[in-house]
């Protein structure tokens, strides 16, 4: 039975299965593949999300939000570069990928393909990633990168379950250009979540959930921030007040549970 609790991965942890020692059940094709698939081979192209973006800019790096959501997720890039044209067609051979010639193409991390047809690049994982019990991973666009021509389709696996690889695939954008994506792209990326946890969600207004006197609070509030905004802060060094980044409101009042730009709760 999986999940039973002897084979259960540790909470916050993602276990990377890659080839058993004894190479040789399998057969040629698969022990040429699986045996260059080492850690540290690995570990170059599928690592956790970092802070920084080449493109960003000081000013970025103000915005918490787009701080922390850069450190989302376990990003996947290639490890050689390749081309890549789309022809608009539905099936596989519409979608032309090129690679170096002196590579095998089995030989590539990860393995990129045109597998479903419709103009989809296929990225597959010759590792198996499991999650600990009740954990999915969602497949995402890589957080705050700009992949090429190229879109993640949003996916999400049972993978405290899935005793083996999956596909993770990206919808062409543009028909009948030649793109080229250059070697440790970060392509897309994978994020744990916990299953069903946004299944129960709904949207409602807030006059259905509290009374007048809450709802009087938080609209003063909105107010007053865009007025400390515009009359305040441009007085202010660097026009920065800092209010959410440090954790409190407009009016100095300091949130109950705030996340830094490290992500550092379990640090």
């Amino acid at each position: 039975m999986i999940n039973d609790g002897i084979n259960n991965v540790p909470e916050n942890t993602i276990a990377v299965f890659t080839s058993p020692t004894n190479i040789n059940q399998f057969d040629y094709y698969d022990s040429e593949l699986y045996a260059s698939f080492d850690k540290d081979r690995i570990n170059t192209v599928v690592h956790k999300s970092p802070k920084k973006r080449e493109w960003f800019t000081p000013q970025f790096y103000r915005c918490l939000p787009l701080t922390i959501g850069n450190q989302y997720g376990f990003i996947i890039k290639n490890e050689i570069p390749f081309l890549f044209k789309w022809n608009g067609g539905e099936k596989a051979e519409d979608l032309e990928i090129q690679f170096h010639p002196w590579t095998p193409p089995y030989m590539y991390f990860p393995n990129i393909s045109s597998h479903f047809g419709y103009g989809i690049v296929t990225i597959g994982m010759p590792i198996v990633f499991r999650t600990p019990p009740g954990i999915n991973l969602m497949t995402i666009n890589p957080p705050n990168y700009v992949v090429p021509n190229l879109s993640v389709m949003t996916g999400v696996i049972e993978s405290d379950n899935l005793r083996r690889d999956f596909t993770i695939n990206l919808r062409v954008m543009n028909p009948n250009v030649w793109t080229e994506i250059p070697s440790h792209t970060p392509l897309a990326a994978i994020l744990p979540i916990p299953r069903y946890f946004q299944d129960a969600f709904e949207l409602k207004f807030a006059d259905e959930i509290f009374d007048e006197k809450i709802l009087k609070e938080e609209f003063d509030a909105k107010i007053e921030h865009y007025r400390f905004r515009h009359e305040e802060e441009p007085k202010m060094h660097n026009h920065l007040s800092k209010h959410y980044f440090n954790g409190t409101d407009a009016y100095g009042n300091k949130f109950a549970d705030h996340q830094g730009p490290n992500l550092n709760k379990f640090n």
